[in-house]
């Protein structure tokens, strides 16, 4: 088939992660679509991964591995993108691994049928004790990748727009524009893809599970972030810049503004989750929170309604809304005790699991 005449590119950041490498090789190498270049991205790891590499591309002819000093998981990836050849790029992180041998190739058929700059299929979590259902991303195609409400969906409501994983990129799509990944220690995927997005990318979506999403609790997504508030906070500032300096037309204050709410939920259920006084402190996070500009703006906007009525969700946009308000009017113990409520409810809980779905054996 022409599809298979393809060059796709699968570029692994590795750091860290000899305990399950081995694992991530192998469900790439087990593909059924032949025509894959291997980039294996050695982040200046301390373990055995940087001889694990060396010996993978001993073995395989279209495994390469670099070797770099530490810079962090997204310019790992930039690495990965100035290095590969391939028509197409796929990321895996190093932890994780290919859901069947037929992902790469489900992938690169829609992407050419469709002709896709990005082509997202959906995923699956998975730990010691199991898998669980598909993970789905609830998106189409079309003129609605425009609105306000495939955003929030994407982005927010079911995330899947903002990973770089499980994602195949055209290569071309990215270098055009050039679009690379920022040295953000968390949430690089995130900034990167809304980037992307500004370019009106042509979407296309699968149904199928292509990627697996290891719950390692060993990872930095599971850490105390210290710098959780200004990371966040960076993230909104500099789209905004990337915006102005690229002089690219249109109304995204729905992004800015949905971001810095939902740090708003994040800053406080880190402290809620590993501070001894986590209402306390909690409070005293958000009153900090509140003395940055662009995060009073983005809250007074939404606290109006602005961009909310335009997502489809009752009760996201209810919850929004309300919290929204209530730290627009500097009401910072309710909006912690509203949070830590949902928390004990397990409405945050149950969100969740919506998305991820429980385990299956």
């Amino acid at each position: 088939m022409e599809q298979k005449e393809v060059l796709v590119s699968i570029i692994v950041p590795v750091y860290k992660t000899e305990k399950y490498l081995d694992e991530c090789v192998q469900s790439i190498l087990k593909q059924d679509y032949p025509a894959l270049e291997i980039l294996l991205i050695d982040d200046g790891s301390p373990d055995n991964c940087p001889a694990l590499c060396d010996d993978y591309a001993s073995r395989y002819e279209n495994v390469k591995v670099i070797h770099q000093e530490n810079k962090g998981l997204g310019l790992s990836r930039n690495t990965g993108m100035d290095a590969a050849t391939g028509k197409y790029l796929f990321f895996i992180d190093s932890d994780d691994c290919l859901d069947g041998p037929g992902a790469i190739r489900m992938l690169v058929e829609e992407a050419q049928q469709k002709q896709a700059d990005i082509t997202v299929g959906c995923y699956r979590r998975f730990n010691d004790s199991g898998f669980r259902q598909i993970n789905r991303h609830h998106l189409h195609g079309g003129e609605y990748t425009k609105t306000v409400d495939f955003r929030f969906k994407g982005f927010y409501m079911y995330g899947h727009l903002a990973h770089n994983w499980g994602q195949l990129y055209r290569r071309e799509f990215l270098d055009a524009h050039n679009l690379r990944c920022r040295a953000y220690p968390f949430t690089q995927d995130k900034a990167h893809n809304m980037d992307c997005y500004v370019y009106q990318p042509k979407y296309a979506f699968i149904e199928e599970s292509v990627y697996l999403y290891r719950v390692n609790e060993e990872s930095v997504t599971f850490r105390y972030k210290e710098n959780l508030m200004p990371v966040w906070i960076s993230i909104a500032a500099d789209f905004n810049d990337f915006l102005r300096e690229r002089k690219i037309q249109g109304d995204y204050g729905d992004w800015t503004s949905l971001h810095l709410f939902l740090g708003s939920f994040f800053l406080v259920k880190q402290e809620l989750q590993f501070q001894k006084h986590g209402i306390r402190e909690g409070i005293r996070v958000m009153r900090k929170y509140g003395e940055n500009a662009l995060v009073r703006e983005a809250m007074a906007d939404l606290a109006k309604g602005k961009y909310i009525r335009e997502i489809s969700v009752p009760s996201w946009k209810l919850m929004i809304r309300g919290g929204a308000f209530l730290f627009h009017v500097r009401a910072y113990a309710l909006f912690v005790a509203g949070i830590a409520l949902l928390r004990a409810l397990r409405v945050d809980g149950r969100m969740t699991d919506s998305r991820n779905k429980k385990e299956i054996s």
